[in-house]
């Protein structure tokens, strides 16, 4: 009973903020196709806190919508980025879920070192994506390599099951928010995924929150 209740409020909260985002767009008068991509980005993010791994495989359905989206708006770095490294990641992870060892996966954290390294790497790589970038015309090329840079790293720890994968990627949607809000503000499209991205940065808090109570239970259970 109580695991039946439990589904009522996750699928009444995933219908709640894909209302929310479907309302906005087409308030906004936004397009389609970048609803129905918003939509899914929602949902897989909600699958994934909750440890399904069916979220890996609607992941790799949202990056290749949001790579021709994203390339269409002039982002070329998000759209790279979604294109060569969020679709093969999604993808892989979907299929190491059904491994033998799956269901005992380890979650792991990063050391002091582990965040310096990063941090350092991510203000490197976001200064030199800023050049490339903004030689090769993009929209927002301070923004879009910014972003980047954390969904680079989002990627690398959500390979290595790091719990770190959500604060990365709350940094980034963060910046998302922004990004879109000015694409909605200069060319009347861009509402619905700066809306998503501001429900995305609440999901990431509950990643966080969530993957280190799942990290408490692996603990617990090895001892």
């Amino acid at each position: 009973m109580k695991k039946s209740k439990i589904n009522i409020k996750l699928l009444c909260l995933y219908g709640l903020f894909a209302a929310a985002v479907i309302a906005c767009g087409v308030i906004g008068g936004d397009r389609w196709y970048n609803i129905v991509c918003s939509v899914a980005a929602i949902v897989y993010l909600l699958l994934l806190t909750d440890g399904v791994k069916y979220g890996y495989l609607l992941c790799a359905a949202y990056a290749a919508g949001y790579t021709a989206i994203a390339f269409g708006s002039g982002f070329y770095a998000t759209a790279a980025f979604h294109a060569l490294v969020l679709l093969p990641t999604a993808i892989y992870r979907f299929i190491a879920s059904f491994g033998k060892n799956a269901g005992e996966e380890k979650i792991g954290a990063l050391s002091v070192k582990g965040w310096a390294a990063a941090t350092m790497a991510c203000c490197a790589l976001s200064a030199g994506l800023y050049f490339l970038l903004r030689a090769v015309g993009d929209s927002q090329p301070l923004l879009d390599g910014a972003i980047l840079s954390l969904s680079l790293l989002t990627s690398l720890f959500m390979l290595r099951n790091y719990s770190e994968m959500w604060l990365f990627n709350l940094g980034g949607s963060v910046l998302y928010v922004v990004m879109w809000t000015v694409q909605y503000v200069t060319s009347g499209a861009g509402l619905a995924f700066a809306v998503v991205q501001a429900i995305v940065s609440v999901i990431n808090v509950k990643g966080v929150i969530d993957w280190k109570r799942r990290a408490g239970r692996n603990k617990e259970n090895k001892e």
